[in-house]
């Protein structure tokens, strides 16, 4: 009998052996990747029942500790970074609530003709060019997520390019007076992994993205920018109401 489980407490089986082995992981006992035991061997190792084992495997696994791969076992993973807009707290301050050091990459900078859905917009006219900024958003020293943020010219000319490296994504337009009462226009959709997310953030091709396009505009209706944000799908989710 393990001395780790107290069968005279009031405290669950299943959560009193689930946070046994969250300890194992966070001490690196087990690493991702690595195989985690079956249901059998920790059944053995703590004279539990299966149901109590299972229980507190399918816990592990709904919270992103676990994968469970077909025919092949059970793996050690991580919980996927959470961004939850009804919160109010940008990405950034969420990440360093989980105890994670938000950060930037500045990956380009350049003009650049965009594409015809981007160009109409930012209603931008035939061969206008816009301000493309590439960024790579960091978890620690991990890259997440690629954001392309797209400017028209005139707004490109007053950015604060210190801000690209620190901060919520736009936190380099905040001090602009056309910010002021500015609106947000978002869609979310789930793509496969192009050539970009394969580069820069260490996927594999088709994998699953999360895409984010974001469209800023004044109050009276005039493009500031256009932002497409690929974060990886194995790492992120966007939590919404």
């Amino acid at each position: 009998m393990s001395p780790d489980i107290d069968r005279s407490s009031p405290i669950p089986l299943h959560y009193q052996l689930k946070q046994i082995l969250l300890g194992k992981i966070e001490q690196n006992e087990w690493q991702t990747g690595d195989m985690f035991p079956t249901e059998q061997e920790l059944q053995n190792s703590y004279q539990l029942s299966r149901t109590t084992v299972r229980q507190t495997l399918l816990d592990l696994t709904a919270e992103g500790w676990l994968v469970r791969q077909r025919g092949r076992g059970t793996f050690v993973t991580r919980p996927k970074f959470t961004h939850s807009p009804e919160e109010h707290y940008g990405l950034t301050d969420q990440l360093l609530r989980q105890g994670i050091t938000p950060g930037w990459k500045i990956v380009a900078q350049e003009w650049a003709q965009p594409a015809i859905e981007i160009r109409a917009a930012l209603r931008l006219a035939p061969e206008e060019p816009a301000y493309t900024i590439c960024r790579l958003r960091l978890a620690g020293e991990e890259p997440i997520g690629y954001h392309s943020a797209y400017l028209p010219e005139a707004i490109a000319a007053l950015i604060d390019h210190r801000a690209l490296s620190e901060g919520e994504s736009l936190r380099y337009l905040k001090q602009l007076p056309q910010m002021y009462n500015s609106r947000a226009q978002r869609t979310i959709e789930a793509v496969a992994a192009s050539e970009i997310e394969t580069t820069w953030l260490g996927m594999e091709p088709g994998a699953p993205v999360l895409l984010i396009e974001r469209l800023i505009t004044t109050e009276d209706g005039t493009p500031l920018e256009f932002l497409q944000a690929h974060y990886r799908g194995d790492r992120f989710r966007y939590q919404i109401p």
